[in-house]
């Protein structure tokens, strides 16, 4: 299951914390939509540390409980 925006939100994304340094928005966004789409399986994720950033154990938590639904072990 994606983290899903509100409906009329401000909030940027997938619904992560926006923390003061955290995982970069737009390559967390790309990777987790990515990687709903693909057929084929995607690996391990590396992002970049950004000020106002994603909670970096929100979306850890969340990659794993994806990577976890394809087989792969984070």
């Amino acid at each position: 299951m994606l983290f899903a925006r509100k409906a009329g939100s401000s909030e940027p994304g997938l619904g992560f914390a926006l923390v003061r340094r955290g995982y970069d928005c737009a390559q967390v966004d790309a990777y987790v939509e990515g990687l709903s789409q693909a057929a084929s399986l995607v690996g391990p994720p590396t992002f970049d540390v950004a000020r106002r950033g994603y909670d970096r154990q929100q979306v850890d938590a969340h990659v794993a409980e994806l990577l976890a639904g394809r087989g792969w072990e984070a």
